[in-house]
């Protein structure tokens, strides 16, 4: 016992020393961790610092790639033919986004990109202001982004030239009539979307179903200005009425038709038939945007000229005369009106001529009617050497109403029957296609009297591979009848490229 607490002050001391010990190695250790602790101070902030501001940047680079990709989308509809316009857009539509060229902000159009005519990059740099940043001298950081559209253009359709259809006055015959049915005819008669009345419904029926692709809007042309006054005509634009027994189909008659609801004039006028002329703009398929038609001419139903009388036909009787800008595109819209019962039946056929120098075609689709003995071809569609490499669509419908069965061949611009094509048809829009295999040369048998060619009321589509060296001068396809009797076929014609008309490109 006493032997214990004679070492028990030594141990006690020896304590107070290690604490003492502890105590000041603490002290050293605080000395040295201080620094540490304000040396990550500095780097948590400044990390912090960096996510606030990268989160901005983030922020920023999304607003100014909508904002290209939006310039880029609406410039590229004026290519490939309006370069200055096409930038001129594209800067002002990133201007309403925010972004104009200025000293911290440049917008920069770069029409036809590697030789693409249809495409436009958009390209926008803009300074951004940084938060934290700043702390660290960096007090703006520069962003840059690129949007490319790509512009597919309807195709134009049916005629090169300053003539749709035929010209018996001049001598001058493509071997088509433009074609547009009225309301109550059944649209096993050839016209795809001005017949109301669903395929097998009948014609002259106010009471038919619907024919699932009809519209109210007719058939649009586009008429691509010389500059200055265009005067456009219309031969035989009024529908004919057979009436009296006077014919109406022979090689220099446009082929009127009629005969669904009873004998006489009256019970069948006819439809009236109506051409109005927009102003252009950068979409000519949507005439819902364009304002008011800048001239409008209707031609109501006639009874037919004797055959002992001159050609109906020997005088163009005017549409309109516009005043237009050279280069520009005018949308001229041809309808019937669709509300007279019966009495709005009728085929009507004609052709349009404007002044030398501009030209008309088709947009989108036509209906045309071919009245013709043998072998002859007719202009289909233009498609220039920039869609290298794409895909090309002919769809048309109810081909094949001639005396017995003939081919139907697509011939491309250097006028040989195309190498190879995939074959489709269906009976309805809303069934699926159904392969008909690889045709090689491009061509098709067609007949309307049944069996495996009978495409009567049914629509046949072809796709064409166009290879990546396809070039062309003038670039129009052709469609070839070798049909050994008498044609009188109205179809309905369609051809565009595959891809949406305006989209974005990697």
């Amino acid at each position: 016992m006493h032997s214990d607490s004679l070492f028990a002050p030594i141990r006690v001391a020896a304590s107070r020393t290690r604490l003492s010990q502890l105590r000041d190695r603490f002290r050293e250790d605080s000395a040295a961790v201080l620094p540490l602790v304000a040396v990550m101070m500095i780097v948590l902030l400044g990390m912090a610092a960096f996510a606030t501001d990268l989160g901005w940047f983030y922020v920023n680079a999304t607003r100014i790639q909508r904002a290209a990709e939006a310039a880029a989308l609406s410039g590229v509809v004026e290519l490939p033919d309006n370069i200055a316009g096409s930038s001129a857009i594209a800067t002002g539509i990133a201007g309403d986004n925010g972004y104009t060229n200025g000293p911290t902000t440049t917008v920069t159009p770069n029409p036809q990109p590697n030789g693409a005519l249809t495409q436009l990059e958009v390209t926008i740099t803009d300074q951004v202001d940084t938060f934290f940043l700043t702390l660290f001298g960096m007090d703006t950081q520069a962003i840059t982004r690129s949007a490319t559209a790509e512009y597919v253009p309807p195709l134009p359709l049916g005629s090169d030239t300053n003539l749709f259809g035929n010209d018996p006055v001049s001598g001058i015959f493509p071997n088509f009539w433009a074609n547009i049915h009225g309301r109550h005819t059944d649209v096993r008669m050839g016209d795809a979307f001005s017949s109301y009345c669903a395929d097998g419904a009948g014609s002259g029926n106010s009471g038919c179903a619907m024919n699932l692709t009809h519209r109210e809007t007719g058939y649009t042309f586009g008429i691509e200005a010389a500059g200055g006054i265009v005067h456009i005509r219309a031969l035989d634009g009024m529908f004919r009425n057979e009436s009296g027994g006077n014919p109406n189909d022979n090689g220099i008659r446009t082929g009127d038709h009629n005969d669904f609801c009873g004998a006489g004039p009256v019970a069948c006028a006819g439809p009236t038939t109506a051409f109005k002329v927009y102003a252009p703009d950068a979409t000519p398929l949507d005439l819902t945007d364009n304002g008011p038609p800048i001239c409008t001419q209707t031609f109501g139903p006639e009874a037919q000229v004797p055959a002992a009388q001159p050609w109906v036909g020997s005088d163009w009787q005017p549409v309109c005369s516009i005043s237009t800008s050279a280069g520009l595109i005018y949308p001229m819209q041809v309808t019937v009106d669709g509300f007279g019962g019966e009495t709005d039946d009728g085929l009507n056929r004609f052709s349009i001529k404007v002044t030398p120098g501009s030209r008309i075609f088709g947009i989108g689709d036509m209906s045309i009617f071919n009245n013709f003995t043998g072998t002859t071809d007719f202009f289909l569609a233009e498609v220039a050497d920039f869609y290298r490499g794409k895909t090309f669509v002919v769809e048309l419908y109810d081909p094949g109403d001639a005396g017995g069965g003939g081919t139907v061949q697509i011939k491309d611009p250097a006028g040989a029957t195309y190498g190879s094509c995939e074959m489709f048809s269906r009976g309805e829009v809303n069934q699926p296609w159904t392969s008909l295999g690889t045709r090689a040369p491009c061509e098709f048998l067609a007949q309307n009297n049944g069996g495996a060619n009978d495409y009567n009321g049914d629509w046949v589509k072809v796709e064409m591979e166009l290879p990546d060296t396809y070039s062309c001068a003038n670039c129009w396809w052709k469609v070839n009848y070798l049909f050994p009797g008498a044609v009188s076929d109205t179809t309905t014609w369609r051809a565009y490229v595959i891809g949406a008309p305006v989209h974005l490109v990697p």
